[in-house]
């Protein structure tokens, strides 16, 4: 939960929604109009729905494409195949046309040829093959939606990715994996006391959580493979808020051991601690620049919670969060350009983001209680938990400004959403 000044520092909460004012955040981006056509032969045809559905999923979720009903189409599959005229396509609005043929060989192998083609400059995007297997056709299609987005828009997809989240059942609670999009659930971590913050290592292996063992908060390293579970940081006082440096070699948390509450590293390969910062406010929620050059973290050293960056080489703390009283949960983008965080304004909260130098805020979304920013590994799409009715869900909006969306359903506990780094 990157949330920790909840705790550390108590809000007395009104009952009463105040009106927050938060300027919302919309672009000026028209989402393009996606033409999407799949061909295939007749045994493919229960394949061919399937895949035409996930990656019609996969690219109106990222909203960044609306796809032409293919009742409007002027060519048929076959002809768009065989002999291609842009001016069918410009006819009725196409931006990007799609063409997936879908080839079936041996008894578990499927290829999908793609072309990617632009009816208005007259221009072939892309053409490639992806193949797979026929009993994981949603990884095919996912990977044929990720070629479409790249070749449509020049940024990498983040539709084979995944996602993870924490549930709790009365005292317990429980790690849990998904793709994405929502499928594939399941638990792989059961039981825990607390749980809290889970962060992926960049190889996707193992996640570094805030756990408890009676009363008292630990870190620790979770296998995602075997459940291995080996804490990591286990001081007195607080061990809290882990993050992984994007190489994979260190783990920044929050202590509280030395008397002050500060963010530490961990060295994963010498399993050695070292302070990073030394305030006698404090200091928590560490998150990593993308080049770890920087860690931003939140600090209330000023006398309210705000976020600072500070160079890992050393210097002085710079603060980030310019705008507000109260902005909490720093987590940086896979870009390097923004910061997301949660800000507080009239008892309501939003997500927003920032640039590192503090300038150029954008509200997102708002409600009044959201927690835990999760960037996409593509950085066009931001995870939070919203709390509503004391129950607690994952909701995505495009980080360039776009509609708050649930991605858990109102009858699970879903909080703490963390999102892989591929």
């Amino acid at each position: 939960m990157r949330y920790l000044f909840c705790s550390l520092l108590p809000l007395l909460l009104s009952t009463q929604l105040f009106a927050a004012d938060f300027d919302i955040y919309q672009s000026d981006y028209r989402p393009l109009q996606l033409a999407l056509v799949i061909d295939a032969k007749a045994e493919a045809g229960g394949d061919q729905r399937s895949i035409y559905q996930i990656i019609k999923n996969d690219l109106t979720s990222s909203q960044s494409f609306n796809l032409i009903d293919p009742m409007a189409f002027i060519a048929s599959p076959d002809k768009a195949m065989q002999q291609l005229d842009y001016g069918d396509w410009r006819l009725i609005g196409t931006d990007i046309l799609a063409l997936c043929r879908i080839q079936l060989s041996g008894s578990d192998t499927i290829t999908v040829h793609i072309q990617v083609h632009d009816p208005f400059r007259h221009k072939q995007l892309i053409a490639l093959s992806v193949e797979g297997s026929r009993s994981n056709m949603r990884v095919v299609a996912h990977r044929v939606a990720d070629q479409l987005y790249k070749a449509a828009l020049g940024i990498p997809g983040y539709f084979t990715s995944h996602l993870l989240y924490v549930t709790k059942r009365g005292d317990l609670s429980d790690l849990i994996y998904m793709d994405q999009d929502g499928a594939n659930r399941q638990t792989v971590g059961k039981n825990f006391t607390l749980l809290l913050s889970p962060d992926w290592s960049p190889d996707g292996r193992q996640v570094a959580l805030n756990t408890y063992v009676g009363n008292h908060p630990r870190l620790e390293f979770f296998d995602l493979h075997s459940g291995k579970r080996t804490a990591f940081g286990n001081f007195k006082g607080l061990n809290s808020t882990p993050e992984f440096s994007p190489d994979g070699k260190y783990v920044a948390a929050t202590l509280s051991y030395t008397g002050n509450t500060d963010i530490h590293i961990y060295d994963i390969k010498k399993r050695t601690w070292r302070a990073f910062t030394h305030s006698k406010g404090i200091d928590t929620t560490p998150t990593w620049s993308p080049d770890s050059k920087w860690i931003a973290f939140v600090s209330n050293r000023s006398g309210n919670p705000q976020v600072y960056r500070k160079p890992i080489s050393g210097g002085k703390a710079q603060l980030v969060s310019t705008k507000g009283s109260y902005n909490t949960s720093p987590a940086w983008s896979p870009a390097g350009d923004r910061i997301a965080m949660i800000s507080k304004k009239n008892w309501a909260f939003a997500v927003a983001t920032v640039r590192p130098d503090g300038s150029d805020i954008r509200y997102l979304a708002e409600e009044k209680r959201i927690e835990s920013p999760s960037w996409s590994p593509n950085g066009q799409m931001l995870l939070f938990s919203v709390e509503k009715h004391n129950v607690r869900r994952i909701y995505r909006v495009p980080s360039w400004g776009g509609r708050a969306e649930p991605i858990t359903s109102s009858s699970i506990d879903a909080s703490d959403p963390a999102w892989s780094r591929h």
